[in-house]
């Protein structure tokens, strides 16, 4: 049996006391205590959402190119700011 391999992006992000990882161009999302859990159940999660689709008959979406980029960026912006939490 052929194996397919699909990338796709991953972005993690501190909430509270957990990370929290998002695969956008899926759109699903797992936890975890440390970087490295958050990094494991998202994969089990992207394997659990690919071979559903699969099972469904519906169309996975598109691996993720290298053409991908994440940034971040600051901004100067007047005081006071109210910052939503």
């Amino acid at each position: 049996m052929k194996t397919a391999i699909l990338r796709y992006q991953v972005v993690i992000r501190k909430e509270g006391s957990s990370y929290i990882a998002d695969v956008p161009t899926l759109g699903i999302s797992d936890f975890g205590e440390t970087i490295e859990k958050a990094k494991k159940n998202i994969h089990a999660a992207i394997q659990c959402h690919i071979e559903g689709l699969i099972k469904t008959n519906t169309e996975v979406p598109k691996p993720d190119t290298d053409d991908y980029f994440i940034s971040v960026t600051e901004v100067s912006i007047p005081q006071p700011v109210r910052l939503a939490y």
